[in-house]
């Protein structure tokens, strides 16, 4: 019975500082300063100088789970090639890796096109590896001289496999 009444004491204490560590880590974690209380900010307020408007702005930031990084696409695709923030914008929301979805439209922009193509910007937000997709489309149009809109079709489908520039096994 001394034992079991030990036993006890011990999970009675433990359970006893539980509740005040759980309210010490919420406490420092909704303290102002916080890199996510500023990226809602920021986010909202890079969209706004983009020249999105305020509703579309701040409903995409509040629904974003990454917003400094959807801001980042959306603001850095329409600097860097031409196309409509709000273009822009529209594409980068509906990615779950808003970043890899800039890195692959500036990739292909910068390494095949000379006018703004929202149509690499589609493809790149379709993607579900971005980034790869980016480089695929670029090698394709290298290695085999297909155009830049056979090569963005090509590299989005699953099944396609580049054999002419790939050796076979």
């Amino acid at each position: 019975m001394a034992n079991f009444n030990l036993g006890l004491w011990r999970h009675a204490r433990l359970l006893s500082v539980l509740p005040f560590s759980a309210l010490t880590l919420a406490a420092v974690a909704v303290q102002p300063g916080n890199a996510a209380d500023d990226a809602f900010f920021a986010c909202t307020a890079d969209l706004l100088d983009a020249g999105i408007s305020r509703e579309s702005a701040t409903a995409a930031c509040a629904a974003s789970r990454y917003p400094s990084d959807l801001s980042g696409c959306a603001v850095e695709v329409s600097d860097a090639t031409g196309i409509a923030a709000a273009d822009a914008l529209n594409v980068c929301e509906r990615s779950r890796r808003p970043d890899e979805v800039a890195n692959c439209t500036l990739n292909i922009h910068d390494s095949l096109l000379d006018a703004p193509s929202l149509s690499a910007h589609t493809f790149c937000g379709r993607s579900l590896l971005p980034e790869r997709y980016g480089v695929c489309v670029v090698d394709l149009v290298g290695a085999a001289g297909l155009s830049v809109d056979e090569s963005l079709t090509r590299c989005i489908r699953a099944g396609y496999r580049p054999w002419e520039i790939g050796p076979r096994l």
